[in-house]
């Protein structure tokens, strides 16, 4: 069978999983066209924002769309709200231009990778 051919059969085959994601960074510029794409695509039957602030999400494709809000300088504090997903994605970054504070950027990216993702790959892959 041609790859072509055995993709729509490899996106069904997931959707029939009923597969959960949340997205960390949808407000920036790779995190929306993310969320676009995931929910254009169908695959996940959850779709969760985490982030600082709630989205603002008016149009009708986002009406599922569910929100956690964080404090990512008291991550410990939020464990929950990463719980319960089968994938992740972080789409956190910047740009010198746009932020300016590159540093903290980085700071948290290392916070969030240590005490939420990197444990939470390990409980996904040792189940």
């Amino acid at each position: 069978m041609a790859e072509t051919e055995a993709l729509p059969k490899l996106r069904e085959d997931f959707r029939m999983q009923n597969k959960s994601v949340f997205i960390l960074g949808a407000s920036g510029e790779t995190g929306r066209v993310l969320l676009k794409e995931i929910l254009e695509q169908g695959l996940f039957s959850k779709v969760t924002l985490i982030g600082r602030r709630r989205l603002t999400l008016d149009e009708e494709a986002y009406k599922n769309v569910n929100q956690e809000v964080v404090d990512f300088e008291k991550l410990d504090d939020y464990a929950s709200a990463f719980q319960g997903h089968d994938v992740g994605f972080c789409c956190l970054g910047t740009t010198r231009k746009k932020a300016g504070a590159v540093r903290k950027k980085y700071t948290l990216f290392s916070s969030v990778t240590s005490k939420i993702l990197f444990p939470l790959l390990l409980s996904i892959c040792c189940a």
